[in-house]
This record gives structure tokens, sequence and C-alpha cells, in this order.
């Protein structure tokens, strides 16, 4: 609509990962990136049963960054820099492929005797290209670290860059940012600040509205560039705010993305 704030609305599509069903919301057919993000994937909510879990077996990347949010659950994280962690929900795990890093996930074995839900977000992120073939590099920010602001009735948790008047400890080498809004018994409402780059909203729980667009749980909403909508939400809501600076176009294969065919293919082949 012409006087939406937001220019596509996205609804996803469902991918499989270890034998688990997964929404993808980025990319689609409509929006190939959302500033450097090339890949946004939801899991869950999924209650796995006592012993159940999941294993993604060791496997690389390169030329990007991951970053790995749970809502409810935890991932078991190792890696070949000798990273040997449980992500817990509310930390913020970012992983800097840059040249090539090789990892693998698994469901902790505390988790996995008593079962429980598991919900959260794996998004990608384009690097500059002057550091696709950098050093690779794994941070993980706990709950306690990342910075909380209040908004009246909205709670907002800066994860990943700066943002209302916060930033993220997690160290990137570009301008990226992704922001969780939530509220508890009560609505709140906020003002999405302008940034420059493409930015998005996507609702993770419950429903809301932009400007008055009325917008539900798994649904990203594409923002006009320059656009400073209010964002309000419901009870017991939850909203991602995630863009960035555009680095141009990317391609993608497997676990690899590049800015040129030659360093797609130079990765493909040096990747385990």
């Amino acid at each position: 609509m012409a006087d939406a704030p937001y220019v596509q609305r996205l609804r996803g599509y469902d991918v499989f990962e270890a034998g688990h069903r997964v929404r993808r919301l980025l990319p689609s057919p409509k929006t190939s990136m959302v500033g450097p993000f090339v890949l946004f994937d939801h899991f869950g909510p999924a209650t796995l049963a006592p012993g159940e879990g999941i294993d993604i077996a060791r496997h690389g990347h390169a030329h990007l960054a991951a970053v790995t949010y749970f809502f409810a659950g935890s991932t078991h994280h190792t890696d070949d820099l000798g990273h040997d962690v449980v992500v817990e929900p509310g930390d913020v795990a970012w992983m800097h492929a840059g040249a090539g890093i090789v990892h693998a996930e698994r469901t902790p074995d505390a988790f996995r005797r008593r079962g429980g839900v598991g919900h959260g977000i794996q998004a990608w992120v384009a690097l500059p290209e002057a550091h696709e073939r950098s050093a690779p590099r794994f941070q993980l920010a706990r709950r306690d670290t990342i910075p909380e602001i209040t908004r009246g009735e909205v709670t907002l948790r800066v994860l990943v860059g700066e943002a209302f008047g916060a930033r993220s400890p997690i160290e990137t080498c570009s301008e990226v940012a992704l922001v969780v809004a939530r509220t508890g018994a009560r609505p709140g409402e906020v003002t999405i600040e302008p940034a420059a780059g493409r930015r998005a909203v996507w609702f993770a729980e419950g429903y809301g509205s932009l400007d008055g667009h009325r917008v539900g749980v798994g649904t990203m909403l594409v923002l006009r560039d320059g656009a400073a909508p209010i964002l309000r939400l419901e009870a017991d809501t939850i909203a991602l705010v995630l863009g960035g600076e555009p680095l141009g176009t990317r391609l993608m294969q497997g676990n690899v993305i590049a800015s040129s065919e030659d360093r797609l293919e130079r990765a493909l082949r040096e990747l385990p």
C-alpha cells in the first residue's frame, strides 16, 4: 500500500535442516538481502521429548558471519578454533567465518536428558569485500552483557550493533544491527529510529502493527528507506528489528557467500 511504511511483506517458506523444519524468510523470491543480511531462518517453537535432540555434523562456512539467538532452548557449539561452549537463551553467538571455519552444533546433554522447547533464529550476514578472506573468529556475548533499554512497556535488547542509544558487545566489521523488542502483560509501542541502509521487522511471537498496519507472528516487513514507523506490540509479543549497511550483491552456494564468482569457487574448493 502506498501509505505503508514498508515495501514488502515476507511470509517465508519451509526448508529442512538435520531433518527438522525451519522457516526461511531470507533470501526470498522478492528480496535477496536486507542490508547485509543474506539469510534469516526461524526454528521452532518445537518441543523435544526427553532423550531427543538435534545434531548438526561438522561443516564449513566462508565469507560470512552467522548470528544465533535462542528465545528458548540451547545449543552446544564446537569449532576448529577450539571453542566448546553452550549457547543459552538470551546469549548472542557471532561466528565470523572469514576465510573459513568448521563447526558443529548439537543439543546439550542436560537439555537432551530433560527435553523442552527449542525456539530461535540464525541469520547470515555478508562481510565487506576486504574482510571476506579475514581470519575466522567466534564471539559469545552472555545474556547479562547485552544492553537492555526500556521504552514504556517495550523492552529492547541490542543483540548486535548500535541502536536506541546502546551498543552490543559483539564486534563487527560493518554497520549491522539486530534488536529484540518485547512486551509483557501489557501492550506498548516504540518508534524505530531512522538509519542508513535497509531494515526489516519480523514478528517471532504475537501481533502488532507498523504505523497502524497490522502484522502477526512469522511475518517480516521490509521497511521503506528512511522510514521511522511506530512499532506497536500487543501483550506478550516479540519482534526483531534487523538491517544495516548494504554491501552490494552477493552470490550464495551451500554454506558460502561471496562478492564474486572467483571468491565463491575458491572458498568451495578450500572448505572441508
